[in-house]
């Protein structure tokens, strides 16, 4: 059986930690997005560690074909970089702001793609969330990898023109892309190649796009943040997104690194053929970007050591970079500028040899690299227990060697006992701690009432509570003190003054209204017993007379 092409073989999709991948949509699946306009699915195209991408069109009455003119975003809403790259399209990336723009810079173009539409959709009970923008075709890492590792000086400055202008319109609303590289920058759908005098390329993916300035327009201060250190794509991080902060300063070093890279082939901290190692210290990484950056001349030599002059417009542009302050605003059109220059100086473009586009995007080369170029996410060491999880932050494994003799020379008891235990996510609780061998105060304290309960003590006790109904003082609290003297009190004073003591709207705070009420009752209650003496002599007296005027009689 002949061997697939390498654009055949489908590739093995692969969660971000701390994330989880979406269910595949089928195509045909019909999405709404928040202003109610309606979407279809097509195929899909691509995949990360965050969500796939598919095929979309607008029109809903017929399926969607290899030539659709949008792709959808989708991510479970669980995930975090769809949300934020959802953001900053609806504030910045509509289609009037970017006209707007370029009509007050008297440019016909930038290179941002517009916010076509957004919102969340459910299937088979699963919330995800979505973001439609224009389909554009092959990006620059493919192009530079197919073409050896190399690309023409020209075809270089023409995409660093392009890019200062992008980023540019994305700083003067006062965010940084922070992850600029060459997968993130994809040439414009059409039928012609790459090699073409003036390619036009667009800045995408905004899933790590940062706010450096305030809602006041005050540039946020210089802080190191060990959540976010690292950030980005380790070979093309600045020296800022290696403290855990971005800016207008860093993005310029970014695209800088990819244009050494573009031009060299290889940056001084990659391997010799190119890319970063499996196990890598990110902040060893840092020190050499610190060392290079402060010697510019030292920097060329490490990346064009085959050459006794470096091309002189990077080496202006690294040296402006090395020079600017954190907060500074880039002189862009000094640096356009400077690349417009290196166009000019060397003459036509040099054509490449792409043959013409597949339906999946992916070109077929003339002279493929070794290996075929995968988008991948290379991993990021994270300097501490609560490292952001990032594209970059791959958990790496060691893949074991399995013997068979290892197993079969354990004792097959403690064999038994093992159990096989999901590994250790960074986003579950760690285990409960085991509880103490010897029983504390609280515990045994615990076991002694359990052991009256079962002998019948409690009942007991309850019983001759229950039986003396004076309430004993060594358990009572002061207020049921004060009760009780009250309770004790009515019960020795008159029929009236007790009923108006215990009647419910009756309060132990004494008041003027309250002392003369209980002064009346008093004087009322003496008054009733004096007159109920009186009667009584009375009535005694009246006895004795009779008894008398009887005797007499007699």
């Amino acid at each position: 059986m002949a061997p697939r092409r390498a654009e055949e073989i489908p590739l093995k999709r692969i969660a971000a930690s701390g994330c989880r991948l979406p269910e595949r949509l089928p195509p045909g699946e019909i999405l709404t997005d928040i202003t109610q306009n309606q979407w279809m699915l097509g195929d899909s195209i691509g995949c990360g560690g965050f969500g796939d991408i598919y095929l979309a069109s607008n029109d809903t009455t017929k399926p969607v074909g290899q030539d659709a003119k949008y792709v959808i975003k989708i991510e479970p809403h669980n995930n975090g970089p769809l949300f934020v790259e959802m953001n900053f399209y609806i504030r910045v990336a509509r289609k009037h702001k970017i006209e707007s723009w370029c009509k007050s810079q008297g440019m016909r173009r930038r290179g941002i793609p517009t916010y076509e539409g957004s919102g969340s959709h459910t299937y088979q009970g699963q919330r995800y969330r979505f973001l439609v923008i224009p389909r554009y075709g092959i990006d620059v890492g493919k192009v530079f990898l197919g073409h050896g590792r190399k690309l023409p000086a020209k075809l270089v400055y023409s995409l660093a023109v392009q890019m200062l202008d992008a980023l540019e319109y994305v700083h003067s609303h006062g965010y940084a892309h922070a992850d600029v590289k060459g997968s993130n920058i994809l040439f414009e759908l059409n039928g012609r190649s790459v090699g073409a005098e003036h390619p036009q390329a667009y800045l995408v993916d905004y899933g790590l796009a940062y706010r450096f300035q305030t809602r006041s327009g005050v540039h946020k201060p210089f802080v190191h943040d060990e959540r976010r250190a690292h950030e980005g794509t380790l070979e093309f991080t600045s020296r800022d997104a290696h403290h855990g902060t971005h800016s207008r300063r860093g993005d310029l070093e970014t695209l800088g690194y990819n244009l050494l890279q573009w031009l060299c082939g290889r940056l001084p901290w990659e391997k010799a053929e190119g890319g970063m190692p499996a196990v890598v210290n990110p902040e060893e990484i840092h020190a050499q970007k610190e060392i290079l950056l402060t010697d510019v001349p030292l920097f060329m030599r490490e990346c064009f050591p085959h050459k006794k002059k470096p091309p002189a417009v990077i080496t202006e542009y690294m040296e402006y970079i090395a020079d600017l302050k954190f907060e500074t605003r880039p002189n862009y059109s000094y640096l356009r500028c400077l690349f417009a220059r290196g166009i000019t100086r060397d003459g036509p473009m040099a054509s490449l040899p792409f043959i013409k586009r597949s339906s999946n995007e992916n070109l077929s080369f003339a002279k493929l690299d070794k290996r075929p170029y995968l988008r991948e996410r290379r991993p990021c060491k994270p300097v501490n227990g609560e490292a952001r999880m990032t594209r970059n932050t791959q958990p790496i494994t060691p893949r074991k060697e399995f013997s068979w003799e290892a197993v079969l020379a354990r004792h097959p008891d403690k064999l038994a006992k093992i159990s096989v235990q999901p590994p250790a996510s960074p986003l579950t609780p760690p285990p409960s701690p085991p509880p103490p061998s010897l029983p504390t105060y609280a515990m045994l304290q615990v076991i002694q009432k359990m052991k009256d309960r079962q002998m019948g003590i409690v009942k007991h006790k309850m019983s001759l509570k229950s039986q003396d109904n004076d309430l004993k003082p060594k358990w009572m609290t002061p207020a049921m003190e004060e009760v009780a003297r009250i309770r004790k009190k009515t019960a020795q004073l008159p029929i009236e003054i007790s009923n108006f003591i215990s009647s419910p709207c009756f309060s132990p705070r004494l008041t003027r209204s309250r002392s003369a009420q209980l002064k009346r009752l008093t004087s009322t209650a003496a008054a009733k017993k004096v007159r109920n003496c009186h009667s009584r002599e009375t009535e005694l007296v009246k006895i004795k007379k009779g008894k008398n005027l009887d005797l007499n009689k007699n």
